[in-house]
């Protein structure tokens, strides 16, 4: 015959104690007032409680915040009304000390043998780890984008975004927005294309990195010639692209004329034994009301650059 299996019975006041002594999570119960009934170590703790049964009668309004108590009696009042439990709801909490702490939380009616409500009870786990942890991938991901779309050199976005970019502004100005730039012109975009005169004679004489100056100077006048909506991107070299959002070709060759003027009349000093020398740029410019696609419009700003170019430089076509 094979050995008899000790049994063990457990009450429920044991097992109660056992949840008391040795559960991570915190656990509670309620009554229909909100006061605490029971609570485990894990939750007295919480507050600095050593005793659980001294929590006994309090409520959450005399271990929390003021505007948390009132959401969680709020919460427990729905629960008890239509036994509804609400199922890891995540919980902030800003302590006195400005620290901040996260909690996974899980509150049910709670039910005596006929089924009816006498209070609620709940359960919740302190994921502030989890949190910090996501926070720190969040914001790692968010650099990580932002850098992708970003020229190291310049800062400008790059010539990838540049492209996703231009893409997105065109499907905004759909089939119905051309039809209305009979009413309103400006239910359009336009483009920039620049390229810097003889940029590539500024790199053989004063070498490289005073050429990554002028790209720099170059992005920062750039940028400030800019609207709020406006995007300038580095395509690579010395050309760049201005994407100009609610703006006719008229407009464009303002805007392009106005960078133009600040390009010339910013000189940069290159070596200190030389005169400053004075930036041009040659301009094309291209709208999307004139254009079937945007591959059209590219090709129309930078043929119109080059045309800049032929035609002596500095100066917008």
């Amino acid at each position: 015959m094979g050995k008899s299996k000790k049994e063990f019975n457990f009450s429920n006041e044991m097992i109660l104690e056992i949840i008391r002594d040795y559960s991570n999570d915190t656990i509670y119960f309620k009554d229909t007032e909100s006061r605490f009934l029971w609570n485990n170590r894990s939750h007295a703790a919480q507050f600095g409680v050593d005793d659980p049964r001294q929590m006994k009668g309090k409520t959450d309004a005399d271990f929390f915040p003021k505007e948390f108590a009132q959401r969680a009696r709020k919460e427990e009042l729905e629960i008890m009304d239509t036994q509804i439990p609400l199922i890891s709801n995540i919980e902030r909490l800003e302590k006195p000390d400005g620290s901040v702490v996260w909690y996974s939380a899980s509150k049910y009616p709670l039910l005596d043998s006929t089924g009816k409500t006498v209070g609620t009870w709940g359960i919740s786990r302190n994921i502030t780890a989890i949190k910090i942890v996501e926070e720190e991938l969040y914001r790692t991901n968010e650099k990580l984008k932002r850098l992708s779309h970003v020229d190291d050199l310049t800062g400008l976005f790059n010539r990838r975004y540049f492209y996703e970019m231009i893409e997105k502004t065109a499907s905004q100005y759909d089939r119905r927005v051309r039809e209305a730039m009979t009413k309103n012109p400006k239910n359009t975009f336009s483009l920039i294309s620049l390229d810097i005169d003889y940029f590539k004679r500024i790199n053989d004489t004063y070498g490289h990195n005073k050429g990554d100056d002028v790209l720099r100077l170059v992005a920062g006048i750039l940028t400030s010639q800019c609207r709020k909506t406006d995007m300038v991107f580095r395509i690579g070299g010395d050309e760049f692209m201005m994407l100009l959002p609610d703006t006719p070709l008229k407009g464009a060759k303002i805007q392009a004329e106005r960078v133009r003027s600040a390009l010339s009349s910013t000189p940069i000093l290159l070596d200190e034994t030389s005169e400053p020398i004075r930036l041009t740029a040659s301009i094309g410019i291209s709208c999307y009301a004139d254009c079937k696609d945007v591959a059209e419009l590219i090709h129309q700003a930078d043929d119109r650059l080059y045309t800049s170019k032929n035609l002596g430089r500095d100066r917008t076509t």
